[in-house]
């Protein structure tokens, strides 16, 4: 296993310059995280989905994402209900390739519109999609509508998205990043194993004409049910110390770094959900394959929120693509997870 540079999370534009790699040229490695809010069996989970894709590589022309076999998904929701929310990133080639932040709500589009027959006609042509949802993506009152093609096929549930090519796209734009949640469609499988998400990613060319030649994957891996306790121990007066165990079906916690988070306030660690209200302040030393692990920090002076979390870790792919194409997968990531926190009180000041 090794440590993946891909963010768990994208919160604001300030992640940027963490979560892209270095330039490169006629290059295509775009990357699918996924972190869930529930990793319990049975369980109806929001889906958060990450996306990113290097700002100088090749644009992405299409996506498509397999939700893991063994999932159910609710797709009667009726037009213009809200699912989520979304955040993006695109570089404008039209403006010197600035990078521009834009955000919305992710809601059920209306299958007769006429802008979303159009772009079923031209994304998914002679497919009948189940629903369709929209990424109501917005900077400075220009909109970019982004529509999400939303399938049952056999055990998977897909979600095929088109882009424009940067040559005809609003501000010439091209997709960096984007973070959407997705609430009230998935419930976790049953039955306890390991379970992944794929993204079948398409670029295009330098001419604007799509490349299937150059279509890759990249996976998250989740373990039903994926489990991060945490709990105070006893240790010295000047220290706090905490413990717990990771497990996540299917894989070894061997090697694997968790990290610490902390803030004055309630829920210091991001999530499926939120972006946290605190920071990382260290992290655990490299788990062995039990996956239990201890951590401690010095005394507090006040009130602190404590919380373990799991991120920002890739392993190799897993078996043959869900898409049943030969397809290059260049790599997989663990699904993000939170522990519960704790609220540590500093010690009674001494009697005069």
């Amino acid at each position: 296993m090794t440590s993946s540079l891909r963010m768990a999370l994208l919160a604001c534009a300030s992640f940027v310059g963490l979560a892209l790699a270095a330039p490169a040229v006629a290059a295509y490695n775009p990357s699918l995280t996924i972190e869930q809010s529930s990793y319990k069996l049975g369980a109806p989970a929001t889906i958060d989905v990450f996306l990113a894709v290097p700002k100088d590589d090749d644009a992405t022309a299409k996506l498509t994402i397999f939700s893991p076999g063994g999932y159910s998904a609710n797709l009667t929701a009726s037009p213009g209900t809200k699912i989520g929310k979304v955040v993006a990133i695109v570089k404008a080639n039209q403006l010197a390739g600035a990078l521009l932040t834009l955000s919305g709500d992710v809601v059920v589009a209306n299958p007769t519109d006429p802008a979303i027959v159009t772009a079923a006609g031209q994304c998914t042509p002679g497919v009948t999609n189940d629903t369709i949802w929209v990424l109501n993506a917005s900077l400075q009152g220009q909109t970019i509508n982004i529509p999400v093609f939303v399938k049952k096929v056999g055990p998977y549930v897909t979600q095929t998205v088109c882009f424009s090519p940067p040559q005809t796209a609003a501000f010439g734009a091209q997709l960096v990043l984007a973070d959407f949640t997705v609430k009230g469609i998935f419930t976790n499988a049953a039955a306890k194993n390991g379970y992944e998400w794929a993204g079948i990613f398409t670029p295009y060319l330098a001419t604007g004409a799509p490349n299937p030649a150059g279509t890759v994957e990249w996976r998250t891996w989740v373990g039903l049910p994926q489990t991060l306790t945490f709990k105070r121990v006893k240790s010295k007066p000047a220290i706090v110390k905490f413990a717990g165990v990771l497990t996540i079906p299917g894989i070894s916690s061997s090697g694997i770094f968790l990290n610490l988070y902390s803030s004055k306030k309630a829920q210091p660690a991001p999530n499926a959900v939120s972006a946290g209200t605190g920071k990382r302040v260290t992290r655990t030393k490299k788990l062995l394959t039990s996956g239990k692990y201890t951590i401690s920090r010095p005394k507090v002076k006040a009130k602190t929120f404590f919380q373990m979390r799991f991120e920002n870790f890739g392993i190799d792919c897993i078996g043959p693509s869900p898409s049943g194409l030969p397809l290059p997968c260049n790599g997989e990531d663990l699904a993000a997870m939170d522990s519960s926190q704790i609220k540590v009180l500093p010690p009674p000041k001494p009697r005069r």
